[in-house]
């Protein structure tokens, strides 16, 4: 299994938050030390509405690091809506064109679509009929992310900052009824805990996996909770149960990234080893 950290510019990470791009170098070294196998950006990172010199910068930037940004989560801004009476699926097909070709070129291999702020059902709204809208995007987005070779998992979220996806389960039913190749799952262990979902639906979801999130209680670092630690064990044994083994990635509240990152890389690693036996 490789190991990860959700973080970048623009994330919610306190000492990288509305940093210029001077400090990534800094922060990859940073991940590196600590012993991340990769990182994860939001999409906003490559700002796929952005001038291409812009996005060069990034590149540029990024280019160095031995780490390679292999993940990437938010995949759709609030305003590319693909639910609802206001969906304009040519331009968000055309925003994802630009994002998974920029993706793609910093080495990314696996696209989160989480982006409850585009796929929430509005007000008012049929849920069946949104559902119906979301599978047809999927659908629409699936040749694209063949173009760039990217897969892309759909992210099962809790009640509290979603209403359309909130379980694996449900993510396994609409992975089918989409039935196409790089369109496939996360599992995020925070959404499982807060939706009390049990975690031996990971078994069911197999090979629908591509790839995986988790934190710790009340989305702390790993270790750093107070009042106790996540289920990592039972995650990740049900994890090796459906034969999964690709990537996880911490994405959460960081109090400070260069104390906490090296040992919250051990801790998991340390519970992934203890469920092999």
């Amino acid at each position: 299994m490789k190991f990860g950290i959700c973080c970048g510019l623009g994330s919610f990470v306190p000492q990288i938050q509305d940093q210029p791009l001077s400090a990534l170098p800094q922060l990859m070294d940073t991940l590196k030390a600590a012993g991340a196998d990769y990182v994860e950006f939001g999409v906003a990172t490559v700002a796929p509405e952005g001038p291409e010199e812009e996005f060069e910068k990034l590149r540029r930037a990024l280019e160095p690091s031995p780490l390679r940004v292999e993940a990437f989560n938010s995949f759709l801004p609030q305003k590319h809506r693909i639910t609802g009476p206001e969906v304009n699926l040519k331009a968000v097909l055309a925003y994802c064109r630009t994002a998974l070709r920029r993706c793609k070129a910093l080495g990314g291999e696996v696209v989160v679509l989480g982006s409850a702020g585009a796929r929430k059902v509005p007000a008012g709204f049929d849920v069946r009929q949104a559902e119906s809208q979301f599978i047809a995007f999927c659908r629409e987005l699936a040749p694209l992310a063949e173009e760039f070779r990217m897969d892309i998992a759909i992210e099962p979220m809790n009640r509290k900052e979603d209403n359309l996806i909130l379980s694996v389960e449900q993510g396994i039913r609409l992975v089918d009824a989409i039935g196409k190749a790089r369109i496939q799952l996360l599992a995020d262990l925070y959404h499982m805990a807060e939706q009390r979902e049990p975690r031996e639906i990971l078994v069911k979801a197999g090979p629908r996996l591509r790839h995986t999130h988790l934190a710790d209680l009340g989305r702390a670092a790993p270790g750093f909770a107070v009042g106790g630690e996540e289920d990592f064990s039972g995650f990740f044994r049900n994890l090796r149960r459906a034969r999964y083994d690709r990537r996880c990635s911490f994405e959460g509240k960081f109090d400070d990234i260069e104390k906490q990152c090296k040992p919250v890389l051990y801790l998991l690693r340390k519970r992934w080893a203890e469920t092999a036996r």
